[in-house]
């Protein structure tokens, strides 16, 4: 499974719980936990970086129903996002 599907599945399962809203920092802490937990897969950090700034930069989201929209952090300079069904 490619760290970009990981991300997707990561970002499906954000939606469904209902924490459709995550900065920079959750996503570095928990991405490569969830990967190597729920799919046995082991990326570094940076691989995760690169796959989700071309899901951003890219219509990925939006052919598999989803869009994201870009938030900023009340208390620090941290980027956001708000992910949704389409």
């Amino acid at each position: 499974m490619k760290a970009k599907e990981i991300i997707f599945l990561w970002l499906e399962n954000r939606v469904r719980s209902k924490r459709d809203v995550f900065y920079s920092f959750d996503f570095e802490s928990e991405i490569s936990n969830y990967g190597r937990l729920a799919h046995q897969k082991m990326y570094t950090p940076s691989t995760y970086s690169r796959a989700f700034r071309d899901i951003r930069s890219s219509d990925f989201l939006a052919r598999r129903g989803y869009n994201m929209e870009t938030l900023k952090h009340e208390s620090n300079k941290s980027k956001g996002w708000k992910i949704k069904k389409a």
